[in-house]
């Protein structure tokens, strides 16, 4: 099985585990001594002995606990560094596989921990263990050691036949887990339409149909854990007997060993074999883990949104696009366009739905690279106001004046867009807070919210997605009496629907035909 461990990582892992086994051999040595004094020599046991099988044992428990510490805090830290990868990769795309995003982050990456923090550290105490004890056994007892070296091979050839399927099963659960909770999280989504349509049947049938897949693969994995199991301990048992047969023979029958190589023995044997079987049970959980890892890498091997495509170069104007193709995998919405925005004024974006529009603020907002093509703007300086734009938990103040107004000059701002009477109705007003994602105002209210938070910023650019969509006549009113302000300072391009926004609008561009057409714009105020 693949480790993927730093050299640096499974060199300190091999230092401390010799410690630790050499400390060990080096209790049974002296313990073996002192029976054989109280047994055959039948005299009481010397104080040197004793200080040094207590001094050996010590540092047998605390090397023990530091191999487990060191080895816990080198996996943390690698699993952080894994978490952040996964992290990495969200993007504006990631909402489309969110619920894969999410179980990559708090499911797989979870199940996969134990490699790091038990698997890898197992597997290298064990090495360690029986090449030392095997080695050790030669010096004390040459057929016990013959019969650890034939016998041993018996464990891990069980539980890498075992441990291989054990991967399958793992993999087509991890998906099963997936599966269900995609379906479930949608499910939920789409709560009212089930309703409304009376799909509950369907709905329930599909839900129980993943739900069975699911406790299939998972007991699967179970009853070849349990025969994994089972085998691991008749094997052990199996080794240790004939140990056992082959020193009470000698000791007994041919009186070919003493007490000391047989006692030591037969303390050194049954460590010999239980490393085996731990590492027999953890193979087993390690191979579960790969599976996991797997559908992480699958997450990772995703492509990452490209952050850096847009040049800040212009001087005289706002935002410029040059022989742009913009789409989505194979399907093009706009190809070998060129658009350009003046530092100051109202924009207009037209066209029907599903054409680009949006798409098209998201690649200037640095959220969509395109296909081809250069994007150049003037500066990231950008303000967004959108209907999907996220509320991190915060409130309502710290939102709208991100740290740059005062309470009174957001309140004046908010009053100037007709929101107070709503705020006010809160019981903590502005400072009502915004608790994932769930914000006590309508729809119109939300998007005045987000133009308050513009108006304090003041961005040289504005970008704005169907801004006046929710607002009824009086405050789509108010709101453009605002952006007549501000276009005569920044750079506004706005995707409208509502004719209305047409008449502030100075320059006005249809998106048709794969192409970004300007037109005649409306008043310029």
């Amino acid at each position: 099985m693949k480790i993927n461990m730093p050299v640096k990582y499974m060199g300190l892992y091999t230092v401390i585990c010799l410690a630790a086994i050499a400390a060990y051999v080096g209790f049974g040595h002296h313990l073996s001594l002192l029976l054989e004094d109280i047994v055959m020599a039948r005299s009481a046991p010397g104080g040197q002995l004793l200080l040094w099988m207590a001094v050996f044992f010590v540092l047998y428990t605390s090397i023990s606990l530091l191999y487990t510490t060191v080895s816990q805090r080198i996996a943390n830290r690698r699993i952080e560094t894994l978490g952040r990868k996964i992290i990495s990769k969200i993007d504006d795309q990631t909402f489309k596989e969110s619920e894969s995003m999410m179980n990559a982050v708090f499911v797989h990456l979870e199940k996969y921990r134990p490699f790091e923090k038990v698997f890898i550290p197992v597997v290298v105490q064990t090495m360690v263990k029986i090449t030392v004890i095997a080695a050790a056994m030669f010096f004390i007892n040459e057929i016990a050691a013959l019969i650890l070296i034939i016998t041993a091979p018996f464990v891990p050839v069980y539980y890498i036949l075992v441990g291989l399927r054990t991967q399958d099963e793992a993999k087509a659960q991890a998906s099963q887990f997936d599966a269900l909770g995609t379906l479930f999280l949608n499910l939920i989504r789409g709560r009212n339409t089930v309703k409304y349509t009376q799909s509950e049947p369907t709905v329930t049938s599909r839900l129980e149909n993943a739900n069975k897949n699911y406790v299939k693969e998972t007991m699967g994995i179970l009853k070849y854990a349990f025969q994994s199991t089972l085998m691991l301990e008749f094997i052990t048992i199996l080794g240790i007997g004939l140990i056992a047969l082959e020193v009470g023979l000698e000791i007994i029958i041919f009186e070919s060993i003493s007490f000391y190589s047989a006692f030591f023995t037969l303390f050194l044997a049954p460590e010999f074999y239980n490393a085996l079987k731990v590492l027999g049970i953890e193979f087993h959980n390690g191979k579960l883990a790969r599976g996991s890892l797997e559908v992480i890498d699958k997450w990772l091997e995703k492509e990452t949104i490209e952050t850096d495509y847009r040049a800040y170069d212009l001087a005289d104007e706002a935002v410029k696009l040059s022989n742009v193709t913009l789409g989505y995998k194979d399907i093009n919405l706009i190809e070998n366009a060129d658009f350009t925005v003046p530092s100051a004024g109202f924009t207009a974006v037209t066209g029907p739905s599903g054409i680009g529009k949006t798409t098209l603020l998201k690649m200037i907002l640095g959220l969509h690279p395109p296909g081809a093509g250069r994007v150049h703007i003037r500066t990231d300086d950008i303000g967004y106001i959108s209907d999907h734009i996220y509320f991190s938990d915060t409130t309502i103040y710290d939102y709208v004046s991100d740290g740059e107004a005062d309470e009174a000059h957001v309140m004046q701002i908010l009053a100037e867009l007709d929101m107070m009477n709503s705020i006010d109705n809160l019981k903590a007003g502005i400072h009502t807070p915004i608790v994932n994602h769930n914000i006590p105002l309508s729809g119109g209210e939300i998007v005045r919210l987000k133009m308050a938070r513009v108006l304090v910023k003041k961005p040289d650019i504005i970008l704005m997605d169907e801004p006046t969509e929710y607002l009824d006549a009086k405050t789509e009113q108010l709101v453009m009496d605002h952006l007549k302000h501000l276009k005569r300072r920044a750079a506004i391009i706005a995707v409208v629907h509502r004719r209305q926004l047409l008449k502030i609008a100075d320059f006005h561009y249809t998106v048709k035909d794969r192409q970004i057409i300007p037109r005649i714009g409306g008043e310029r105020g």
